[in-house]
């Protein structure tokens, strides 16, 4: 078998491109429009008749990369049986590196690093020193994490959007003072922006038909951005740039790498794993011993509706802002880990089930429900009934905790209210300003552009938020910020993503991530009944959810990874 024949190419999983730097710097430099197409493989056009076939069989193998990577664990892409030994002898031996040294050479060294020296900051009460070290140390780990592991880049970030927020509440606390203005609250939006830099660097790509959704959603907003910089001010329009556009860029760094999809599938759900089991278990100890850092946080936000800040008296808002964002983060936890198996996964799925309802979000409730029609739907009779049983497994483990009655009350009194919507304030509050809202968001035209809306109008109106600060529908939202003509660019491009994400998902149907993420998905898009999905952290999640299957069918298509059941 020659070095680069692709049926070795197809065994060697994603070692079989080594040589994807090269096919960078080509298609940086113009030689290359689509690198991602490359496979290293000769071109030169193979001799025909009976000699050259001969000649072909005894040529000896001279393999020119291994399946295995520097920790000698076998690739994510690699076939399920590798071909025998003697049918190729590998040439150079791979030396394994061990202990302190693995350690150091490990992708996820940088944020470990990070996470660590934080935790020894927050130890020594070092709030200041921790307001500075933070933000500079998550935006140099991220250039590393970018420019050597995509993968685990993405991982980071997924970490900085749940830790972040708790690490500015102990800065806080420390420092004796609430800072509405907190420089740590930067780091996640830092790091995310690198994204831009792929759609720099693969701008060819962007005029490629696969890039056509993505295109056509930032269009939407760049239109969008222009009206707000008239309309609201340069400086609202730029912040609210960053929410709306940076999403769609990490959409755009998965269809870049997507070869690597094999250990997307895999760091992604151990990131989400574990980063449930950590909000999960650290919401329910909010909820029953309300630690001082956080009723510090829950007094200077002044925000009324999270509940009085002692125990058994908050919405759980774990490790996140408040409880709606991290309500968002649970319900996407919990989908892919119903893709899951293990029980590390049983038990951080009880936890972070039990702090999700701890949230009171009704509207998260409602997307988990919906997040679940599609996997039951596409996914084959035999994992459609596993699936079937983790819920139930869940729902019995999560029961008995509800008959203690200082944790069930509020929980019970937020379902009764779903069956009795007619003397519920909070829905009364968003029925009227639908009927209120519903002529001045669809009759302006030219929309009234980003900055007019959210956190981004504190920027424009002083420390309070303007007139549109707290907007509780994402429906209404879109179509007032962004106009006509920008909702029909970027409407059409987030539905032409989620129809290719549900086309891909049932033509792999053995993937079971794939068809989470069309499930969180769905689910988020019925969420725009109450906010705005599409946009920050939430909107993150739902690129990567939609980008997954995509890039998966394309790269178990092509052999760099195996249709397997993730563990």
């Amino acid at each position: 078998m020659r070095a680069n024949d692709p049926a070795r190419a197809r065994y060697a999983g994603s070692a079989a491109f080594a040589l994807e730097r090269g096919d960078e710097s080509r298609q940086a430099s113009g030689q290359d429009d689509d690198p991602q197409d490359r496979f290293g493989n000769s071109t030169e056009r193979p001799a025909r008749g009976a000699a050259a076939r001969a000649a072909n069989a005894s040529r000896s193998p001279t393999p020119s990369m291994s399946a295995r990577g520097a920790s000698g664990r076998p690739y994510q892409g690699a076939l399920l049986q590798p071909p025998p030994q003697s049918a190729v002898m590998p040439v150079d031996e791979v030396v394994v590196r061990r202990g302190w040294r693995a350690a150091m050479a490990s992708p996820a060294m940088p944020g470990a690093a990070v996470f660590g020296l934080t935790l020894l900051l927050i130890i020594a009460h070092q709030g200041r020193v921790l307001q500075l070290f933070y933000p500079v140390a998550c935006a140099l780990a991220g250039v590393v994490l970018y420019r050597r592991h995509p993968v685990h880049w993405l991982s980071f970030v997924c970490w900085l959007v749940f830790l972040t927020p708790a690490v500015r509440r102990f800065a806080d606390y420390y420092n004796g003072a609430f800072n509405q203005t907190s420089p740590i609250m930067v780091a996640p939006l830092i790091v995310t922006a690198l994204s831009g830099i792929g759609a720099l660097r693969y701008h060819r790509v962007l005029a490629q038909r696969r890039a056509m959704p993505l295109m056509l959603a930032v269009s939407g907003v760049l239109y969008g951005f222009l009206v707000g910089v008239v309309r609201a001010g340069p400086l609202p329009a730029v912040f609210a740039m960053t929410l709306w556009a940076l999403p769609p860029l990490v959409g755009f760094h998965l269809l870049i790498h997507w070869r690597l999809y094999g250990e997307f599938r895999r760091v992604l759900m151990l990131t989400f794993k574990y980063g449930a089991l950590l909000m999960g278990v650290y919401g329910v100890i909010e909820f029953v011993v309300m630690p001082p850092w956080d009723a510090f946080w829950l007094e200077g936000s002044k925000m009324l509706s999270e509940g009085d800040p002692v125990p058994f008296g908050i919405r759980v808002a774990s490790t996140m802002n408040s409880s709606g964002p991290y309500a968002i983060a649970a319900m996407v936890c919990l989908l892919y880990l119903m893709a899951g198996s293990g029980k590390v996964r049983s038990i951080a799925a009880c936890a972070v089930l039990f702090s999700l309802l701890l949230t009171s979000v009704r509207t998260a409730w409602g997307g988990l429900v919906i997040g679940l029609m599609f996997p039951l739907y596409g996914l084959s009779l035999r994992l459609r009934m596993r699936l079937i049983g983790s819920a139930v497994a869940l729902a019995v483990l999560t029961l008995p905790l509800l008959t203690i009655d200082k944790i069930a009350d509020p929980v019970m009194k937020r379902f009764s209210s779903i069956g009795d919507l007619s003397h519920d304030n909070s829905f009364a509050d968003r029925s009227a300003f639908y009927a209120n809202f519903l002529d001045t968001a669809l009759t302006d035209i030219a929309g009234q552009g980003l900055g007019s809306t959210g956190a981004a109008t504190k920027l424009d109106s002083g420390a309070g938020a303007g007139a549109y600060g707290v907007f509780d529908s994402g429906l209404m939202e879109i179509p007032f910020v962004l106009g006509w003509p920008g909702t029909l660019l970027f409407v059409s491009g987030v539905l032409w993503l989620l129809a290719r994400a549900f086309v891909c998902a049932i033509r792999i149907r053995k993937d079971r991530v794939a068809a989470s993420g069309v499930g969180i998905g769905i689910g988020l898009l019925a969420m725009l009944l109450s906010a705005n999905m599409l946009t920050g952290s939430a909107g993150m999640f739902f690129y990567i959810s939609v980008m997954l299957p995509v890039i998966g069918r394309r790269a178990i298509r092509h052999g760099l990874a195996a249709q397997v059941e993730p563990t």
